[in-house]
This record gives structure tokens, sequence and C-alpha cells, in this order.
């Protein structure tokens, strides 16, 4: 199936299937640096957004209830582990003044200035932790914790059952720490069988129009295609992708591609920062003996020495990709994280707003030719969620910030972080469903982007996000339907793994594994250059074969066992509860 019939059966089918929808991959972030918010909603909106709401909207947002009822007043300071991440003012987004209005809780945001490692740094050093702090679980997580600086949290579970019965019972055992206390509170979690993903590829509508909308799907579709860009329109990068994560070893290009290079594969499996292990029956073995990666890194090695992907890949930051995106520069774009509700959605709705016929289409992510294309998992979900709120020592009323990730991360919380206040762009709730008023029907994408309606949601519940903005959205006619929300219900979510399953797979930085990894990663994070500037296929599979073999010196086969352990354990506790 070509890429053009997708785009007509992606815009169809949204009105007959029951739609997924959530903020954030498993994998990913979710959100991204953009311009200030507007100062006001789109042109149809009654009100400006940070007017406080009448005060019959105000009762009807969250009627009272014991989850609201518990909220303790509280001040605290928030940091965002992320160098990408700038928090915009609390004071200003219009859910966030109903918080502060009808709950007395403020939060105070604490920039990283795009320094996150060096800041939290600084702060642990000086002893001046914020209140809390968001960050990937592992190693961080356990770093602060091994030097009592975090609050454990059993003592509320009982007095707040509530977030015991949101959240799970299991996801929150496997959120323990290794002294079987709890220190996290998850984003994104999921509980239930249905996953997130925001992992996806995006074409350029106007360049692939213009050059005959031809098919796009396999690996070969691909490669041609990218010739024809570069051939006709020398000013646009044929082929890019994210920025090069994970102190530089985890490169987006290889991840996504990897996914298309065989059945039931997952960029997470490559992942230094992942798995760093292939999952082969019951054993995690190396990436470097996998013919899938090997296939990879030849493709990817292919497309980079015929300058059909970006020549700054390895340098290039996430607001240079962004700037690309937004004046229609890159032909086909690929992330695995928060493309689908981040950047790919802002730079969509500034072309689109020049242009009603320009844009970016979420399209199904390519793979071999052989490969069943409905057995392809760019995204990966995780029901332990993205990544985690930890309350610091620093707190002078720890339990008054729990009482309000209990309540935010309830269906009446998650309706103000996401959907805004009500009497902004719902006036009623139907079945716990805001229902969009004329406001949200005719508002403007780029304005309504600006609002930053759904920031400071790090406590986000993905089952209730999912089901009740996909019943919100079948409620929209097609012209006001989401770009967001078609992308992932069609393509972003249904192409999504499950990776529960791998999670903890991190040792302790200083134990015997934790080192050894870090020279694997060292290793690994000179080695991936060097493939794709090989000039040839053979030196490819040398600069692999070579790394095989120093892997082993280093002692991978002691850090694969060590993770195939936590592997089985984890699904020995799944399989118990």
């Amino acid at each position: 199936m070509n890429f053009k019939k997708n785009a007509s059966l992606i815009t169809g089918s949204l009105l007959t299937m029951s739609l997924l929808l959530s903020a954030c991959s498993g994998n990913n972030n979710n959100s991204s640096n953009s311009s200030p918010a507007a100062s006001q909603p789109a042109s149809s909106a009654a009100e400006s957004p940070s007017a406080p709401a009448s005060e019959s909207a105000s009762q009807s947002a969250a009627p009272e209830g014991d989850v609201q009822s518990k909220v303790k007043p509280v001040e605290f300071s928030l940091f965002v582990n992320y160098d990408w991440y700038t928090a915009p003012t609390w004071e200003e987004r219009p859910h966030a003044k109903w918080i502060t209005d009808n709950l007395q809780v403020t939060l105070k945001p604490v920039q990283s200035n795009g320094a996150a490692a060096q800041k939290l740094n600084t702060m642990i050093v000086a002893n001046e932790l914020p209140d809390v702090i968001v960050l990937d679980k592992g190693k961080d997580v356990e770093r602060l914790q091994q030097a009592g600086k975090l609050v454990a949290l059993d003592p509320y579970l009982e007095k707040y059952p509530e977030y015991v019965e949101v959240v799970g019972e299991q996801t929150l055992n496997m959120l323990r720490s290794s002294d079987g206390k709890l220190y996290q509170l998850p984003n994104w979690f999921i509980n239930g069988d249905k996953g997130n993903g925001n992992a996806a590829y995006l074409v350029e509508k106007k360049i692939y129009k213009a050059l005959g909308s031809p098919a796009l799907e396999t690996w070969e579709d691909l490669e041609a295609y990218l010739k024809l860009v570069k051939e006709k329109y020398p000013d646009v990068v044929p082929l890019d992708f994210g920025e090069v994560r994970g102190e530089g070893t985890d490169v987006q290009m290889m991840g996504m591609l990897y996914s298309g290079a065989g059945e039931n594969l997952t960029g997470a499996f490559i992942s230094p920062g992942g798995n760093y292990g292939i999952p082969n029956g019951n054993a995690l073995t190396s990436i470097y003996q996998d013919q899938a990666f090997k296939d990879t890194a030849l493709y990817s090695s292919k497309l980079f020495r015929q300058g059909l992907t970006s020549s700054d890949m390895f340098t290039q930051t996430r607001d240079q990709i962004l700037e690309k995106l937004k004046t229609g520069k890159i032909a086909v774009f690929g992330a695995y994280d928060a493309v689908v509700e981040g950047i790919g959605r802002e730079a969509n709705n500034q072309l689109k707003a020049k242009d009603p016929e320009d844009g970016y289409e979420v399209v199904w992510p390519f793979h071999k030719s052989g490969v069943d294309k409905n057995k392809v998992f760019p995204s990966g979900f995780n029901t332990l969620g993205w990544n985690v709120n930890v309350i610091t020592t620093s707190a002078k009323d720890p339990e008054a910030i729990f009482s309000y990730y209990n309540w935010a991360s309830s269906p009446q919380g998650q309706q103000i972080l996401f959907f805004g206040p009500p009497g902004l762009f719902y006036d009623t709730v139907e079945d716990g469903v805001p229902i969009p008023n004329d406001a949200y029907i005719n508002r403007d994408p780029k304005k309504y982007d600006e609002l930053k309606i759904g920031e400071f949601n790090w406590s986000g519940n993905t089952a209730y996000v999912d089901s009740t903005k996909g019943k919100r959205e079948k409620l929209l006619p097609l012209e006001a339907q989401d770009w967001t929300t078609v992308g992932q219900a069609n393509v972003s979510f249904v192409t999504s793994m499950d990776v529960t399953q791998y999670s903890n797979l991190e040792p302790a930085p200083n134990s015997e594994e934790g080192i050894i990894l870090q020279r694997l990663r060292d290793m690994h994070k000179q080695l991936i250059p060097k493939i794709f500037f090989a000039k040839s296929d053979e030196e490819v599979l040398s600069l692999i074969d070579k790394a095989d073999k120093e892997a082993t010196k280093i002692g991978y086969d002691k850090a694969l066992k060590w993770k195939t352990d936590v592997w089985q354990a984890n699904l020995k506790s799944m399989q118990a509860q």
C-alpha cells in the first residue's frame, strides 16, 4: 500500500475505529521547546485562557470527592532532568491557574538551561535539591536513593488508596528499589493492556505530491524516493532523524530502521541505554552478532554515503531539527520520542497555517522486503510509563506533594491537566468526556499549541487520556480532528511494542556490570559514526566484527548475563501477579 492510499485511510477510518490517544511514548519525551504561550486561544474562544473560569464552570471541572478533598495546600519546586526541556511559567497556564485557585497548589519550575546533568550534579553537591525531580528510571534514581536523598512513599499508599488503584499494584511493585521501598511515581503509566507510542516517520506532503506520490513502504521504496528528492530538491534534506541521545550512543536512525530489519523488533533492543541485547529464547545475546543489526548498519551506511541523510546527524540539536521541519526542509523524518505529539505536530501545524495543502503526514514504518508490515514496531511502550517523579528530602511537606499527585493521576486531575479548565475549550462533561465547544472546534492549531494545554502533566494517566481523548475526537467534524490523534490512532499506537518485561536492565554505575556497560557504551559511541562514514559494505561488516571481539574482551557476556537474569525475574514477577 502506498503513502497516498494510507493518507485517505487514516482520515476515513477515524470515524469508525475506537481511538487511542496519549501524550507521550514510553521511550520518549512528551514536550518540546516551542514558542511562548499566546495570550489568546483560538479566535472563537469567548475569553482569555488566563482568565478564571466562572464559579459554576469551576465546580463542574472535578466534582468534590475523596480525591480532590484530600489534596493539601502546598507550593513545591520541580526540576525536569532533560537538556531539551524548558518549562513555561506556571501562572500563565490556564490549567495551572485553576489548580492554584481550586486546590491551593503551586508548582515552581527549576530550569535546566540546556545542561540538566550538570545542574543536577551541582544541586546534589550543594545539598540544594528541588522538592521534586522528574527523571528517567534507573541509575540516577538509585544514586539519589542510596545517598539518602529520596522520600520513601510507602506510608502514603494506605492513606491514599486511590493512587494504588489508578496506577496498579504491579506497576508500583516493579518500581520498587533494591531495599523493597517505593521512591518513584510513574508518568504516563499504563494500567491495562492498551499501549501507546509516538515513534513514527513523517513525509512532507507538498514534496511527496509534486514527485508523483510514489509507493513508500519498503527500504527499496524509501531509497528510490530519497534519490528523487535529492535530484529535484537540492536544498531539502531527503531523510533526517531525531537527535542522537544517550550520551551519543543512541542514534535514532539506527533504532528506527532496525525495527524494520526483521519481525517483532524494536529500537530498544540495540540501544546501549535500553536492552543492549537481542532476545533469543530465554537469553539476551550480542547485538554485534545479530543479522538484523548488521543489515541496519549496512543500509544506514549506504544511505549516508549517497548523501541521502543529514550530514550533521551526529551533532544537530533538537531545535535545529525543528527549524528544518517547520520550514519543510526535510522530506522524510523519523524519530521515536514525541514526534507525533511534539516536534512533528508543531512543524505540521506551522506549515499548514501558511498553506492548507502543506504539512507532514504520519506514514507506516518502512521495512525490508519480505518483512510483515504488521510486525514492525519502531515504538516501545512500558506499563511503568515514560519516566518518574521522586520527592526529595528537601521537601518540607512530602505528604502534601503526594496528595497532589494522588489527585493529578486520577481522572479528575487528568481532565484539568490534559484538557484544560472548564469554560475554555469545553463547558460540559458527559460520561467523563469534556464535550468540545465552538472554541475548540474552530481553534487555530498553532495558537492552541502555544497555550501548552497539558504542560506540567508529569503524572500522565495513559488509560484515561487514551480513552477520553479518543471519545472526544469522534464528536468532532473531520476538519476539526486533531493531527496527532489521527497519526497516533492509525500508525504510532498500533506499531508500538510492549517492552515492560525489559524494565530495570540498568545495573548500578559502580557495580562490576555497570562499569563494563560504561566501557561498552564508550566503544559503541565510537563505532556508530565509523559505520556511517564507512566507504563500503565490507568495511561496515569488518567494523562490526572488530566491535564484537572487543566487546567480548570488555566483558559483554557478563553484562548480558546480568541483564538476562533481571529480564527473567521480571517475567516471573509479571506472571505471578
